[in-house]
């Protein structure tokens, strides 16, 4: 399985992410005061209009939620997030298939930042490949496959992707000590109960079950981290109960439809509404 999730993860990457780096507005290396914004595409926000144009191949959208907060709060900010991304690549770096390099996000941050948010861990193991492709995808996934992936595979990998979290954010607060940091979880897709009604995610009712329990587990294993780190963890997938993909208009999240042609966000990834719910909360939670 993880030979295949190795393939996958780099099919998947094809499709979302191509590079990121360098600042919105600001910030840089030496991590002037302000606002860094960390993390992959439920950070980015592919799809969603308006494209960053001074980083298009990263497909960062102006309206994700660090954006959003940094109008909210009036704060300079510094967005490095981009696609792809697992907690290694935050402290290495990467050189896609292009040979584009993307440098290390936490190099973006400094004794001078003030606040920091971190939005990592979904793509550790490369669980969100396995995830699309053994739960989500149509063509590729199923029952069984769904099933050996969240419950045999994913949990060492979840195990893991604490400890790599936990290193992440201990790194974040040895750079900036001043600085506020927030660990952001993830938007849930799937909804609690049977989506086998729901045509923007064509799930059996026992996919449904697996997708939220590993949701479910995700979520846990971010909010121990936080608390193992001493960070404060904000919940979004608490928040966005209700607003799964299968939620209609009310939904944060996209289901198998790409909406990038209207400006609404990635298959698969939060919508517009989306973005801005996660600044609220996102808001709620600072000091």
């Amino acid at each position: 399985m993880r030979r295949l999730l190795a393939a996958a993860a780099t099919g998947l990457a094809v499709v979302l992410v191509a590079a990121c780096s360098g600042s919105s507005d600001g910030g840089g290396p030496t991590g002037r005061p302000g606002y860094v914004a960390i993390g992959d595409s439920f950070v980015s926000g592919p799809g969603i209009a308006t494209t960053d144009p001074d980083q298009p191949g990263c497909l960062r959208s102006l309206s994700n939620y660090p954006h959003l907060v940094a109008t909210a709060t009036s704060r300079r900010l510094t967005d490095v997030s981009c696609g792809g991304e697992d907690t290694t690549m935050l402290r290495d770096g990467r050189t896609l298939t292009d040979g584009t390099v993307v440098e290390p996000q936490l190099a973006s941050i400094g004794r001078d930042t003030r606040l920091v948010t971190v939005g990592i861990g979904a793509n550790d193991g490369s669980a969100t490949a396995g995830l699309y492709t053994y739960c989500l995808l149509p063509t590729s996934a199923d029952d069984a496959q769904c099933r050996t992936f969240t419950t045999s595979y994913m949990p060492g990998v979840l195990e893991t992707t604490r400890a790599s979290v936990v290193s992440v954010l201990e790194e974040v607060r040895e750079r900036a000590p001043r600085a506020e940091i927030r660990l952001v979880g993830y938007l849930r897709i799937a909804p609690d109960e049977g989506a086998a009604s729901c045509p923007d995610l064509g799930l059996s009712a026992a996919r449904t079950q697996l997708v939220t329990r590993h949701e479910q587990a995700l979520n846990a294993t971010l909010a121990a981290a936080a608390q193992q780190a001493d960070v404060p963890f904000v919940d979004l997938w608490a928040a966005s109960e209700g607003h799964d993909a299968c939620a209609g208009d009310q939904a944060w999240v996209n289901g198998l439809d790409d909406s990038t042609a209207t400006g609404d966000g990635a298959f698969l990834h939060p919508t517009a509404a989306g973005m801005r719910a996660a600044a609220e909360v996102v808001e709620q939670r600072l000091g």
